[in-house]
């Protein structure tokens, strides 16, 4: 009774030291992360008064680092906000790779756990926002990459990507055009999109003027100040993962000698990404294709109208174009322009020299309710 007496004094003693030792760092940590959480209290606010004229209208990583660099709140904010979304699903498959699986689990188990992670992944980049859903989008036709569950669910970022209120996109609209919606177009506070995608939704509707079918597309809001922010950091993280390869894996470590790609990668996919951003290029794009591509092909491909005097960088007005979806389109249907298309990318590459460089099963064929 003795020796169990002492036995639990001891174990007691050292636990209450082990506590008083622990208690400066976790006290620390606390404080810390208070201390974070109000110096971070106004950075939503802080983040909607940066001003869109300050940012380039192109991509341009020197000016988006003059802006940002003067907002570390803002940088810190959005940084937190990613971490504690990525991290807790890195850690799962990282386990899941460390390990090889689960332990004695079949193969459709296995399916499944990969189905699962999948999901668990297009939800997290449509959570980021779209920087990241684009991102998700490009991986969405490698299948090199990554394995088909993966590749499966990100497809779904094309066309299924939650839309925000059509009152924020009237407001917008308004903004952009200098005149209420409803006195532009056939549309209003009751008007739902009929797809929402990475940087902005669509509604079908009518222009007042004329009465003409349109396919009108308007930017999310905040657009250029959140993908700015995002490629910014992720530009950030790139410089690092390139110091971190040659003055550690390689100077420190003796690992092979290679050429850096992370951030050339990077600079690569936020250049497209961030002209999109600009909806006036892409009217531009329509009426080139029109005018070089069109007299080319004749008949077998059409290109939808734009309307320039409703179109801004945020706004996007096209020839709405009845048609169904290749990803829904009968085998004959698809066997039968496989010819088609061939001729269109053909001449694109070697007549025209200037392509189309995101084709999708979401594009709808010809129909014979084109013009």
């Amino acid at each position: 009774a003795f020796s169990r007496l002492g036995l639990q004094a001891m174990i007691g003693g050292s636990l209450r030291h082990a506590a008083r030792r622990l208690r400066a760092p976790a006290l620390a940590v606390a404080g810390c992360a208070a201390g974070t959480s109000l110096y971070l209290r106004g950075a939503d606010e802080e983040f909607r008064h940066v001003s869109e004229s300050e940012l380039p209208t192109t991509y341009d990583p020197e000016a988006f680092a003059a802006v940002w660099s003067a907002h570390p709140r803002c940088c810190l904010a959005r940084l937190r906000e990613i971490v504690a979304r990525v991290a807790p699903l890195a850690a799962v498959v990282l386990r899941d790779s460390l390990r090889g699986g689960v332990p004695g689990e079949s193969e459709a188990e296995r399916d499944a756990r990969y189905a699962l992670r999948a999901r668990e992944l297009r939800g997290c980049l449509t959570d980021l926002g779209p920087t990241f859903i684009k991102a998700g989008q490009a991986l969405s036709i490698r299948p090199d990459v990554l394995p088909p569950p993966a590749v499966y669910e990100l497809q779904k970022l094309c066309d299924a990507v939650p839309s925000y209120p059509t009152a924020a996109a009237l407001a917008l609209i308004e903004a952009e055009l200098g005149a209420p919606a409803s006195s532009l177009f056939e549309l209003d506070a009751s008007s739902e999109p009929i797809a929402a995608a990475s940087l902005g939704q669509v509604y079908r509707c009518r222009l007042r003027e004329g009465g003409a079918e349109v396919a009108l597309k308007v930017q999310r809001p905040d657009m250029i100040r959140a993908v700015s922010l995002d490629l910014y950091l992720l530009r950030r993280y790139c410089l690092f993962v390139e110091w971190f390869k040659v003055r550690v894996l390689t100077n420190l470590l003796g690992a092979a000698e290679r050429t850096p790609f992370d951030v050339a990668l990077l600079d690569t996919f936020a250049r497209a990404s961030y002209l999109e951003l600009d909806y006036r290029h892409e009217a531009a794009n329509l009426e080139r294709f029109r005018t070089e591509l069109l007299p080319r092909l004749g008949s077998s491909v059409y290109v939808p109208r734009s309307y320039p005097a409703v179109t801004t960088r945020k706004v996007l007005a096209t020839e709405w174009i009845e048609g169904e979806q290749l990803a829904r389109s009968p085998p004959e249907v698809i066997n039968r322009l496989i010819a088609t298309g061939v001729d269109c990318f053909i001449s694109q590459l070697l007549d025209v020299g200037f392509f189309h460089s995101d084709p999708h099963p979401g594009d709808p064929p010809p129909t014979p309710t084109v013009p």
